[in-house]
């Protein structure tokens, strides 16, 4: 049965202007908003909420109408630490449930509800930043002096090879990920100027501690960073510099791994601290380790261990909490392969591992910002006793790349299930959006990390076939996205690349050879979301999603923002806008933030005169 049009303009999220106060503290009484069309036919309607495992039911009561909206209200005291709730209307159609997957007259499961979580200490500073990704090795030479030699390092057959600043890095086949450009921490430190005029306020570097290879995942010592990148001095000053640049830093580390040249791997049997056999899964009869991925590169550690555990991140002297505390005193720790790690077999310890991260990191420093890197679906570790974000690849990056994607170009590979992402409509990426946003309490959805690229999947320019109009709309949609975005460098100035490793070339330090205009696109939507309180802090709804179209609005309690992005090649002429779905009256007068054109809602509607390939609109309240 389809549901009637009325009902698209039922809303409620878990955002400040729906939910108050949004971030509640136990016995804390909370108050709860929904907003419904002003001609809809409901009877009365219900908040329902699990407690103590069974339903209790709070009526709400109308609060206030406008012409075109209903607002009803309730109050419940948060009784206890996590509310999973959703709101029941009586109609004359029926039943309806209002849950955070959407509107239906069937009842739904408990993971489909709106969670609302008691303490939580969410990391707000995070909102308000833009992060700038750095793969250190690439992005600057600061300091020659430091530079891998030729021959310097060998590794399974390959040795170190320096290379020119600026060519493309070699295939893993020639190099085995061992050909140099000297870029380091100085590197970064020195062009500071540069990321602070681009509006960035984070930096999130790929690993930097002590490695063989140029990528760095391949960690020898978890408690020093690699000379090559100027050491721990090094990190010091980037430190220093970027207080004074109001910047954040986010350290890349592999808990799941450890190179196969790492001490506890070599000297397992006699190191200083004892036999750490027990930090692997070793078979002693085979003399082998597991790896990750049959990678022999790369040893799997094994959190049965206790000792390890100590090691790595709950001791006061760990992993983890040193370069949280002075003089390095980073904000963020990315954590590798955050799927896998704990996880082997019969050993499934990742949640049991993480809350303990949790409380580690929270105890050496209590806004320090947790993000776990999740290709597949880590919403189940996003409720708020174990990490604060994921890499929101299937929540935001794939079906964003995959909307992207010009159908008629693209080739498609049907071989391989991991590379099968063929062109998607806009009504297919607003459901994937809306399947994971749903699988999290709101106030993490807004701390979720959002990229269009990165050093492990093709650059964004590559993917939209150099069509760089798609790549100024992906960049402003993110922008507008809940959650934290984040540049990879380069992409601002017009760099592309394939999959590892062109995605991997140097930065472009020639000016010559940067487009501009992308690169002034992407200040000004930088720009307008540090400057706006609903891009950063509002709720989401999605007005339209249909094939080459998307809008979606983001409130807050003093801003509506409705972003809309079209990547079709046709003009659009007349596109009209149900605004009363945001509850606008007839008479606002909407803003585009982006080209400071002015638009008049009437009839319930704002009409957008004309869209072009690739424009994206911030129409703002005024």
């Amino acid at each position: 049965m389809h549901l009637p049009a009325w009902t698209q303009g039922i809303h409620h999220d878990g955002s400040e202007a729906f939910v108050s106060p949004s971030l509640p503290k136990l016995g804390d009484t909370v108050s709860f908003t929904l907003r419904t069309p002003s001609d809809a036919p409901i009877i009365k309607g219900y908040l329902r909420v699990m407690v103590d495992g069974e339903f209790s039911y709070t009526e709400l009561e109308k609060v206030n109408s406008t012409e075109v909206s209903d607002y009803w209200q309730c109050e419940r005291k948060m009784s206890q630490s996590r509310f999973d709730y959703l709101f029941l209307l009586v109609t004359d159609i029926g039943a309806l449930y209002v849950s955070a997957r959407g509107i239906s007259l069937a009842d739904t499961t408990d993971n489909a509800s709106f969670t609302l979580i008691a303490d939580y200490d969410a990391p707000l500073w995070v909102r308000d930043s833009v992060y700038y990704q750095i793969f250190p090795e690439r992005f600057g030479n600061g300091d020659p002096s430091n530079d891998v030699q030729a021959d310097e390092i060998e590794q399974f057959g390959y040795v170190s090879q320096q290379r020119t600043w600026g060519e493309d890095p070699y295939i893993w086949e020639d190099a085995g990920n061992m050909d140099f450009f000297g870029g380091d921490l100085q590197g970064i430190t020195q062009n500071l100027d540069y990321l602070a005029d681009l509006g960035i306020t984070g930096i999130y570097t790929c690993p930097i501690f002590e490695a063989e290879s140029n990528h760095k995942y391949d960690i020898v010592n978890f408690f020093h960073v690699d000379a090559h990148f100027g050491g721990d001095e090094a990190l010091v000053e980037l430190r220093e510099e970027t207080r004074k640049h109001d910047m954040t830093i986010m350290l890349d580390i592999t808990p799941n791994h450890c190179s196969f040249r790492h001490p506890w791997v070599t000297g397992f049997k006699s190191h200083i601290d004892g036999d750490t056999s027990e930090f692997f899964f070793y078979d002693a009869e085979k003399d082998v380790f597991e790896t990750w991925l049959g990678v022999p590169l790369l040893i799997k550690l094994n959190y049965s261990s206790q000792r390890l555990r100590d090691i790595m991140y709950r001791g006061e002297n760990s992993a983890i909490k040193k370069w949280l505390k002075p003089p390095f005193s980073i904000d963020s720790w990315r954590l590798d392969v955050a799927n896998m790690t704990g996880n082997l077999g019969e050993n499934q310890l990742d949640h049991e591992v993480w809350r303990e991260l949790r409380q580690a990191v929270r105890d050496t420093n209590s806004e320090a910002y947790i993000l776990g890197e999740y290709f597949q679906d880590g919403t189940a570790h996003l409720q708020g006793d174990e990490l604060d974000a994921s890499m929101n690849y299937q929540g935001f990056n794939i079906p964003m790349r995959r909307w992207l994607v010009p159908e008629k170009k693209q080739v498609i590979n049907t071989e391989n299930p991991y590379h099968y992402k063929p062109s998607i409509p806009a009504e297919v990426m607003a459901e994937q959006w809306q399947n994971f946003m749903s699988a999290v309490p709101y106030t993490i959805a807004l701390q979720q990390f959002n990229q269009l690229d990165s050093h492990d999947v093709s650059r964004i320019l590559s993917v939209v076939y150099d069509d760089v109009e798609l790549v100024k709309l992906g960049t402003a949609l993110m922008m507008a996205f809940p959650g934290v975005p984040c540049l990879y460098y380069g992409t601002e100035i017009g760099m592309a690349g394939e999959k590892e490793p062109l995605n991997r070339r140097c930065m472009r330090w020639d000016e010559t050879t940067w487009n501009h205009d992308l690169l002034d696109y992407t200040k000004q939507v930088i720009a307008i979301r540090k400057a706006s309180h609903a891009l950063k802090h509002g709720g989401f709804k999605v007005l339209v999603a249909e094939g080459d179209l998307i809008v979606f609005a983001r409130e807050s309690t003093d801003q509506t923002v409705i972003v809309v992005g079209y990547r079709g090649d046709e003009i659009l002429e007349d596109v009209s806008l149900d605004t009363s779905q945001v509850g606008l009256v007839d008479g606002i007068e909407l803003t585009d933030l982006i080209s400071d054109e002015t638009l008049k809602i009437a009839g319930g509607q704002v009409t957008i005169p004309t869209l072009r390939h690739g424009q994206t609109m911030y129409l703002e309240t005024s």
